[in-house]
């Protein structure tokens, strides 16, 4: 009788052992699919990270392609504007040192400074022009040394030539239209002038020989954005499509 219950009672016990390595295995299981789901996400995360770090090497290289062609449009414009102040050094080495010789020289380099000025693409007007009187004021001073008005002659011509070289930006105010319009300019060297409205819905060049703004498409909107952020050094230098005025006969007979 004592056989007969104990096997029944070994009969009752294996389901339920069963039961737990069952349980046992399910568990192991689960364990190891959530395992390999957080290795999964770990190597996803790393291929992510990878195809980032795979992106900003490509943008880099891509940058630094723009910034080479950028940086020899500068070199040209620079080695065109570094001829033009050894041309004037060479000159001014031959000017007689006499006061009156002197003199009449210097009148003569303001008055073709503020002809040229007056021909020059329309920026910075009122610095230019304060320039221009105080530089007059004392060339008729007679309490000023004449080697101190010849310094500031010559310096006056050296901030001209700088205006020459890469890009600038100014915030002003235009008349268009009969109304006046506050815009961000964007001047490249002595080559082009644009302006782009406050609120990015208007684009023009200055065209010099109308001399008057010509509106522009849309399409050269971002671009004149982008070269106003390059220029107040916002926004690393990159290549520029923009349209540039046409050579005068006199500029392709130079």
């Amino acid at each position: 009788m004592r056989r007969g219950l104990s096997i029944v009672l070994a009969l009752a016990v294996m389901p339920v052992l069963a039961q737990d390595r069952i349980d046992q295995a399910i568990d192991t299981s689960e364990r190891t699919t959530h395992d390999a789901s957080r290795s999964q996400s770990r190597i996803d995360r790393l291929d992510d990270e990878t195809r980032r770090k795979l992106e900003a090497y490509r943008q880099a290289i891509w940058e630094r392609q723009q910034l080479d062609v950028y940086g020899e449009q500068l070199a040209e414009l620079q080695r065109i504007q570094q001829q033009d102040v050894e041309r004037l050094r060479e000159e001014l080495a031959e000017v007689p040192l006499s006061e009156d010789d002197l003199m009449p020289l210097m009148l003569r380099m303001v008055d073709a400074l503020e002809r040229f000025v007056a021909a020059d693409l329309p920026f910075l007007a009122n610095e230019r022009e304060q320039r221009l009187t105080s530089l007059k004021q004392a060339l008729g001073d007679a309490e000023t040394a004449v080697s101190e008005k010849y310094r500031r002659v010559v310096e006056a011509y050296q901030i001209e030539l700088d205006y020459g070289r890469g890009l600038a930006s100014e915030r002003t105010e235009l008349e268009l239209g009969g109304r006046r319009v506050v815009v961000d300019t964007l001047r490249l060297g002595r080559v082009a002038l644009y302006f782009l409205s406050l609120d990015g819905g208007t684009a023009a060049m200055w065209d010099d020989i109308a001399g008057e703004w010509t509106e522009l498409p849309a399409t050269h909107r971002s671009m004149i954005r982008q070269g106003i952020r390059i220029a107040r050094e916002v926004a690393a230098p990159e290549l520029l499509r923009l349209p540039v005025p046409a050579p005068t006969e006199a500029e392709e007979r130079s």
